[in-house]
């Protein structure tokens, strides 16, 4: 027995010094222990060094351009390269198909569906720095129902009514004293008078989805629908005698622009730059930002989207503004939540926000904040501090199964086609059937 422990105890020994010196001995570990251990110091001081992530982002023109040079920034001082998938106007149907195959970019713009698109392929962001800068008025529209959040949310939207106050102010329009939906056709009426356009909105998705809360949805309205809107059992009846009543009056009325079915983004900007339109319906003051390149003495306004009748009640909808999430699959966690750090920086997310015109979502670049968005919102929430606003989601965001606004889109460039009664009837046909598919394909999952 002595003899066959002393055998084992001489083998252990020759196994120990073969693994203290193998594979050329203690000098070639060096440089990896030593890796090693930089490595670890650099995770303990919350740094990443080296590496790549695959950004995608909705961005475009000048806004990517400001984005191209943050995310520069963002690799000399980290080492971290930026890939930039630039999906444009095909973003949505790009980002759908690579869910579908459960290939998604490291770090991905949410465009308003953190929560009820992709939630599933994202990664719980609570424990991050920057959680507790986010500003409460944005915790709503990105946090779930347990309070979980998802995403970096660098601005918030802020969904009303613009106003061209140069053209309102030579119609003689207060446009502080405009409450509801019959208030703005009075108002408008003045605007035509002067020969200008009171509605200089094109005939998309936004008139059929952005304003239809203070119709059919919110608290005091013509119809309180919300309850049978979120379960699936809308009929669409108040839909039509409401809102497309008043978007058919006004049709009549004169009020929209006579291209209004071909008009696009650029057309709408540079006529409400020009002062050649009053009102923007259902929109951000981001879209004053770019009038302002194209008539810098332009003044601009922003007021609530309005009631459907005395006692209605006046709306401004938030939704997410910038926000950037990380795939929950990426093996790039750390450079990912890197790049988020980066982005929730003061200075970077002003830089951002100053392109988009969107209002700061983040406490501490709202106090570095100058941009005219903000001070919009300031004019806003002054001159409309006597008021009762009530504040929601997007409302085709928060009541609509995903995949309406482009059926919405559809239906009003049809409606402003033809509103007779019998179009009328097709035209809310065909809301309904999408609606039902869209709403059961959305339950069946």
């Amino acid at each position: 027995m002595k003899k066959v422990l002393a055998l084992i105890l001489a083998a252990l020994m020759i196994l120990s010094l073969a693994a203290c010196g193998g594979n050329g001995g203690n000098e070639s570990k060096a440089p990896e222990t030593q890796g090693t251990e930089k490595e670890n110091e650099s995770k303990e001081e919350g740094k990443t060094e080296g590496g790549s992530i695959e950004v995608a982002v909705t961005y475009t023109g000048d806004q990517l351009e400001v984005f191209k040079g943050l995310t520069e920034k963002f690799t000399k001082e980290t080492g971290i390269e930026v890939v930039i998938d630039e999906y444009g106007s095909d973003y949505e149907a790009t980002m759908k198909s690579r869910m579908a195959s459960n290939n998604l970019p490291d770090v991905f713009q949410t465009h308003g569906w953190s929560i009820l698109r992709y939630k599933e392929y994202l990664m719980p962001l609570n424990d991050q720095p920057w959680y507790s800068d986010l500003d409460e008025s944005g915790l709503g529209v990105i946090a779930d129902a347990d309070g979980t959040i998802y995403v970096l949310m660098i601005s918030e939207l802020v969904n009303a009514t613009l106003v061209n106050t140069d053209v309102t102010d030579a119609a003689g329009v207060d446009i502080y004293a405009i409450h509801t939906w019959e208030d703005l056709y009075a108002a408008c009426e003045k605007v035509k008078a002067i020969g200008k356009t009171p509605i200089g909105s094109n005939s998309g998705s936004g008139i059929f989805a952005n304003i239809a809360g203070g119709f059919v949805t919110y608290p005091g309205e013509a119809a309180v629908d919300e309850k049978a809107q979120l379960d699936g059992t809308w009929d669409w009846q108040s839909y039509k005698t409401t809102l497309m009543d008043w978007v058919a009056r006004t049709i009549d009325a004169g009020f929209w622009a006579e291209d209004v079915l071909t008009r696009n983004n650029d057309d709408m900007t540079q006529k409400f730059a020009d002062g050649e339109a009053a009102f923007m319906l259902g929109n951000d003051p981001g879209f004053c930002i770019s009038c302002l390149t194209l008539n810098p003495d332009a003044n601009f306004a922003l007021i609530p989207n309005f009631a459907s009748k005395e006692g209605g009640t006046e709306e401004v909808n938030i939704g997410e503004g910038d926000t950037f999430g990380i795939w929950k699959d990426t093996k790039n966690v750390d450079q990912a939540k890197a790049f988020l750090n980066f982005m929730a920086q003061a200075e970077n997310a002003k830089t951002m926000n100053d392109s988009t015109g969107k209002i700061a979502s983040l406490k501490s670049a709202m106090a570095i904040d100058e941009g005219y968005g903000l001070k919009m919102l300031k004019v806003f929430q002054e001159k409309c501090a006597d008021r009762d606003i009530f504040y929601d989601n997007l409302w085709d965001r928060k009541y609509m199964p995903s995949g309406m606004w482009g059926i919405f889109g559809n239906a009003c460039n049809d409606f402003f086609q033809d509103h007779s009664a019998a179009n009328t009837d097709a035209v809310l046909a065909y809301l309904k059937e999408n609606y039902d598919d869209l709403y059961e394909e959305a339950h069946s999952k």
